[in-house]
């Protein structure tokens, strides 16, 4: 855990932040009969944009101009001879917001009002079931941090893709065959992204995504919004918010959306292995060479120098390794205590470029912490934070 040093707390308080979380995609699913399947099939061809992807695993993805809040995937398993439709859903698209960024928060109205809309829709397609039946496959749980300026979310885009890869976990890109991006390379510079098997981490660029995809409205488009996203499956839900808030989908999406921003902490807290505030380089190093012991400056120096340059705090930690094995052994426990010393200093080892504007920023957990109870008021509302003196994978 990580505690919020008196100096950070005031540089909080200096950057506006605006503050909005909750869940922004559900995916529900179920199996079809053969018949079934062809019904809806059917009725999709009829509706509008059937996509047919015949690589790896078939599907037909319907994209309905009428119905832009919900995407039906159809998997014909011919194999096992089954049939599987899968159905995404993006609350706030559904229930009529014309805000792009919005998150949504569980009510019983909303959620009544939500299970009409798309059970009729299903009804439509001829799927048989309802919202509330079907079991949810995947919840995602979103905050979006939006900045002062572009330099901010540009800046933490950097710190993420330096910070300490999950074990078990892989760095994921968009592929260009994938489709999952219009402009694939366009979006990894503009995200970072880890999985596992039933977890993704997702942050990115919310508005160069929605420029990316003709979505901006023009209010937004000299905003800098950041937006973290925690994917969740079926089994890491489970572990996530207990076994009781599965019992329907109602109850998971309230405990999904009421607890995004913790779970979006702990994740975080396991990718930046340190607290501290990310200074610019030169300041980083300007405060470690004070340090009295020689062995411990020069290895937290050493350290500093290759996270700047290196890929990632994993890979400078290896390179750490590697340059003092003639002279000591450097093990996971003496990292640990750099890391620990860095923290004592309220430095960062993932640090700013020199020409930033910024002179420092505070690890994105501490924005999260900022947020305090009022994270779960109504609606997703967007809160702002300052002080009182100078009164934030598959791209759609």
């Amino acid at each position: 855990m990580h505690l919020l040093p008196e100096s950070e707390e005031a540089l909080m308080k200096n950057i506006p932040v605006s503050f909005q979380s909750g869940v922004h995609t559900f995916e529900i699913s179920q199996t079809l009969t053969k018949n079934q399947f062809t019904s809806v099939l059917n009725r999709a061809h009829a509706r509008g944009k059937l996509i047919h992807n015949k690589k790896i695993q078939e599907s037909y993805v319907l994209l309905d101009q009428q119905m832009p809040g919900i995407t039906v995937t159809l998997y014909p398993i011919y194999q096992r001879q089954t049939y599987r439709v899968n159905i995404k859903i993006e609350p706030c698209r559904v229930l009529g917001s014309d805000d792009p960024t919005a998150l949504y928060q569980y009510s019983k109205k909303s959620f009544h009002k939500l299970q009409q809309l798309c059970d009729r829709y299903l009804e439509r397609l001829c799927i048989p079931g309802s919202i509330e039946t079907m079991k949810v496959s995947r919840c995602d749980l979103t905050c979006n941090l939006g900045f002062p300026d572009q330099d901010y979310v540009d800046a933490y885009l950097r710190i993420l893709d330096k910070s300490h890869l999950i074990p078990g976990y892989r760095v994921d890109t968009f592929e260009a065959n994938a489709k999952k991006a219009k402009d694939p390379k366009r979006a990894n510079q503009h995200s970072h992204c880890i999985r596992c098997k039933q977890v993704s981490i997702l942050c990115y660029d919310k508005i160069d995504q929605l420029k990316m995809v003709g979505r901006c409205p023009r209010e937004l488009e000299d905003a800098a919004i950041l937006r973290l996203e925690v994917q969740l499956k079926r089994p890491a839900l489970k572990r996530m918010l207990g076994k009781k808030a599965l019992e329907n989908n109602a109850t998971l999406l309230k405990a999904a959306a009421k607890q995004s921003v913790p779970i979006i902490k702990y994740y975080l807290n396991r990718m930046f292995p340190c607290g501290g505030t990310h200074l610019r380089y030169k300041d980083a190093v300007s405060k470690v060479q004070k340090i009295k012991k020689e062995a411990l400056r020069e290895q937290m120096l050493y350290l500093l120098r290759k996270v700047s340059d290196a890929a990632t705090l994993d890979s400078a930690a290896q390179k750490l390794k590697e340059h003092y094995k003639d002279v000591t052994d450097v093990t996971d426990k003496r990292i640990k205590k750099l890391y620990s010393k860095f923290d004592a200093l309220d430095i960062n080892p993932i640090t700013l470029l020199n020409d930033s504007s910024m002179e420092r920023v505070p690890p994105l957990d501490q924005f999260l912490l900022a947020s305090g109870d009022n994270r779960h008021s109504g609606s997703g509302e967007k809160r702002q934070f300052w002080s009182t003196e100078n009164s934030h994978l598959q791209f759609e």
